[in-house]
């Protein structure tokens, strides 16, 4: 885990009931484990999420705004997306502050789930560079990122802000690598974009004064091509398509445990 911006003191007191908001994308909303919201599918949202997991858990937790949806980019916090009020905007609706808001955003403005799917069906960075990608997470996402978590704690100034990270999907070797169509080279690739996109989202909260959530672990041993998965399978053609690359229940339970510990930990 991860703490920054103060919030490093080690927990003494009981712990006492908690509400939350749940923002970002589809890594908040729990695509990846159907059936979904009938109310508003479009956003996909599971009550397997690990927000929703968390309502299992000690302390007690409960969901006070489920707004995260799948697809959001950074624009989904300001803008309408998919028929739904900006997430902030339903974020200061709420009549009572919550206890800690947590944001999972930044993997669809670098289009990560592009480069996967490119991946499966050919072959990654097809054109022999990865440097495209690279660049647009460590030389435009920082920017944009630092202001989007700046205007969401002036949108909560009360609650706790908890900018939650991704976890690692890919294995740690080849040798643990289950999945044909992956070699070690691409193997390589994704796992290095995946954590330079974490080292952004990290600085981007340090910058904004808000806390990070490391979970680049929570999935260890059960990534994607392991043996043991914890994470959906890639497919090109609906339904498998949205759902790809995706924790399954038990990866989600995986992220509530570690959002859980870090709350336990770590407490203003």
């Amino acid at each position: 885990m991860t703490a920054s911006s103060g919030w490093n003191a080690p927990a003494s007191a009981a712990a006492r009931p908690r509400t939350l908001a749940a923002l970002g994308d589809s890594y908040s909303s729990g695509e990846g484990n159907p059936p979904f919201d009938t109310v508003t599918p479009r956003c996909r949202r599971s009550n397997q999420a690990w927000p929703q997991k968390l309502t299992t858990m000690a302390p007690p937790t409960t969901v006070a705004l489920f707004a995260a949806c799948s697809g959001a980019t950074t624009d989904a916090l300001n803008e309408s997306f998919k028929g739904e009020l900006p997430q902030l905007t339903q974020l200061r609706r709420l009549r009572t502050a919550p206890d800690v808001v947590t944001i999972t955003i930044g993997g669809n403005d670098a289009g990560f789930s592009d480069v996967i799917l490119s991946c499966f069906a050919w072959k990654c960075f097809w054109d022999g560079k990865d440097q495209r990608e690279q660049n647009r997470i460590t030389r435009e996402l920082p920017d944009v990122l630092s202001a989007n978590y700046a205007a969401l704690k002036a949108a909560a100034p009360q609650s706790r802000i908890l900018v939650i990270g991704y976890p690692e999907i890919f294995p740690s070797s080849q040798r643990k690598n289950t999945c044909p169509w992956l070699s070690s080279t691409e193997r390589r690739q994704l796992t290095k974009l995946n954590s330079q996109l974490d080292r952004v989202i990290r600085r981007a909260a340090a910058d904004a004064d808000v806390e990070y959530v490391a979970t680049d672990r929570a999935l260890r041993g059960h990534e994607l091509c392991t043996k043991d998965s914890w994470v959906a399978p890639i497919g090109l053609l609906p339904p498998a398509r949205d759902l790809s690359a995706h924790p399954t229940a038990r990866g989600q339970q995986a992220i509530a445990t570690a959002v859980d510990r870090y709350l336990a930990a770590y407490r203003p």
